[in-house]
């Protein structure tokens, strides 16, 4: 009796342990689509990147899940900017190196588990820029605002003849 005692202990012991083995976890990966397009929508180029979620993002992420502060409230502008030759997109980068514009986005839910975010920035006479970073944020103005991610891309020559399409698709795996 005393061996059947072991057994079934060991049994439990057994199934406590394949319990303990089960793993879960979530990430953010973000996606991006470009396109510079002539006023008549002739795309001009297309490039396609991959972005890093800042860590302001992730922090602002998980706050979103429990709603841990009182008038949170999601992402939801897309902003452009010029960067420095040589710079790189960082974890710990919060705004943009030389934003020159930032514009609410059309946000949607894509099927299997995808938000995406899209933009045509459009600019008027006397504006040419060489867009070289762009990010996603959730509010309007600069001061206060939090990135969720951030990109840096090969130099795009925008102006008054060219717009620049800007789809970002964040997906949670």
């Amino acid at each position: 009796m005393a061996n059947d005692r072991f057994k079934i202990r060991d049994k439990i012991g057994l199934i406590k342990k394949r319990r303990n083995k089960m793993k879960d976890s979530i990430s953010l990966r973000g996606d991006v689509v470009l396109e510079r397009r002539k006023k008549d929508g002739t795309v001009i180029d297309h490039e396609e990147l991959k972005n890093l979620i800042v860590n302001t993002g992730k922090e602002k992420v998980a706050k979103l899940l429990g709603i841990t502060e009182t008038g949170i409230a999601g992402f939801t502008h897309i902003a452009i900017g010029l960067s420095e030759t040589g710079d790189s997109a960082g974890a710990s980068d919060t705004v943009l190196i030389d934003e020159v514009a930032r514009e609410e986005a059309t946000r949607s839910y894509e099927a299997s588990y995808k938000c995406v975010f899209e933009k045509t920035f459009t600019f008027n006479t006397g504006e040419s820029y060489d867009i070289k970073e762009a990010g996603i944020f959730d509010e309007a103005t600069l001061t206060g605002s939090i990135m969720l991610d951030r990109f840096v891309l090969a130099e795009k020559a925008v102006d008054v003849d060219t717009d620049l399409y800007v789809k970002i698709t964040i997906t949670v795996a």
